[in-house]
């Protein structure tokens, strides 16, 4: 087709566009074209209608499998108040453009596997800053060493209020948190690291360091097995104290090493009256460390503890009347146990003891008289039918309890 064909069926297209949605601003572009390098006059023509597209837009969200499909004049685009961006074949032009943006910027999210592309965005080839950017979703590599003195010392960020970082983040680096900490009200960080630089975490996230943050997500996944006995308490503290006022709480450690450590600090250190959900993954816990972990949060109202955190090795699996004598001092050392726990879900990979999950749910329900769900995410209906199976058999050790316990939704499904 002629070139000029193009363009005025481009335009004609784009005109129709804007008279039948006047008001859209946001102009999302994602493609898996894969055209050869020799169809240059195709790759401008859909890079030119991408270009007017996003002209008429505010906001844009980009995906595709080409960088062909930028054109080089899109990166001069201004007035942009979001952008995303998953990473194609070069990530260079994109860059400029959220740099050419970053006065009018409120939303940015990336998602590239390119090092130290953060950096380039924040620091070359001079720092900059983005004073309105108030979401920051970044999942990339971060800055390389050299990098960090470069632009440490500027605030590129000054107002943030929702960071989401999901990357092997070195907590020596300090941009991203400068001079916002006390803006920031939702958090959320994915972290796959070393123990040499989550060492460095209580340097970044100080004690009561966030003291707006209400939610707050941590994630940790580290292979290294051997801790320090008086490192890791520092690591794990560190997680938790910078963010006093939170009320939705996330701690999910994969990491041997930091385990018992985070076992220990939920069960005797830990004390947020403001919790009122908190998820727990990757730590073994009995019921009296369950039991211990509630004292601790006196308002939660949603326990959530994920796939391998229940301990089937010790004596809370409970079969028979005279164990509950356990279950009757848990009481009395607790009396007003979690008063506001309304829900509970546990997660298990397997249905290998469900006749024991059963156990442990029941007698957290008696221990808890304030919870109206219980739910387990996989093999839901084999768990139910246990717990009612248990609260139906004659002799039940249960069955003093049995009136109240009827109540509960065991969420069958």
């Amino acid at each position: 087709m002629n070139p000029m064909h193009w363009n005025n069926n481009i335009c004609k297209f784009v005109q129709c566009v804007h008279r039948m949605f006047p008001n859209t601003r946001m102009c999302g572009i994602s493609s898996a074209i894969s055209l050869s390098d020799n169809d240059h006059a195709v790759f401008g023509h859909i890079g030119e209608l991408f270009t007017q597209l996003i002209q008429l837009s505010t906001s844009v969200s980009y995906f595709a499998s080409s960088d062909h499909l930028f054109p080089a004049r899109l990166s001069h685009t201004l007035g942009l108040t979001s952008i995303a961006y998953t990473e194609c074949a070069s990530s260079a032009q994109f860059v400029h453009l959220i740099r050419a943006n970053h006065a009018t910027l409120q939303e940015l999210r990336i998602e590239a596997t390119q090092p130290n592309l953060l950096a380039h965005i924040v620091a070359y080839p001079t720092p900059i800053s983005f004073p309105y950017l108030s979401v920051l979703d970044a999942e990339c590599l971060d800055p390389s060493p050299d990098f960090v003195p470069t632009y440490a010392p500027h605030a590129p960020f000054p107002r943030l209020e929702t960071l989401t970082l999901h990357h092997p983040y070195p907590f020596t680096t300090r941009a991203v948190f400068a001079h916002n900490q006390h803006t920031l009200h939702r958090v959320s960080l994915h972290i796959q690291s070393t123990r040499d630089v989550l060492f460095y975490v209580h340097k970044v996230l100080g004690k009561q360091s966030m003291p707006r943050v209400t939610h707050f997500d941590i994630r940790v996944t580290c292979n290294e097995l051997v801790w320090d006995k008086y490192v890791s308490p520092v690591v794990v503290s560190a997680f938790v104290e910078c963010a006093p006022r939170v009320q939705h709480l996330q701690l999910n450690v994969d990491c041997v090493g930091l385990e018992p450590s985070v076992r220990g600090y939920l069960t005797h250190t830990m004390s947020l009256g403001n919790i009122r959900y908190l998820k727990i993954g990757h730590t073994t816990l009995s019921i009296s460390d369950v039991v211990q972990v509630l004292s601790r949060v006196p308002n939660v109202a949603q326990l959530v503890i994920d796939p391998q955190t229940i301990d089937p090795t010790t004596n809370m699996w409970i079969q028979d009347t005279t164990s509950l004598d356990h279950v009757h001092m848990l009481i009395r050392m607790y009396p007003q146990l979690a008063k506001r726990l309304k829900h509970v879900v546990f997660g298990l990979a397997t249905c290998a003891d469900m006749e024991g999950a059963a156990h442990f749910a029941i007698q957290l329900a008696i221990l808890c008289t304030q919870i109206t769900c219980i739910r387990w995410t996989t093999h839901s209906t084999l768990f139910a039918d246990h717990c009612e199976r248990l609260l139906r058999v004659p002799e039940s050790p249960y069955a003093k309890y049995t009136q109240r316990l009827r109540t509960i939704d065991w969420e069958k499904r």
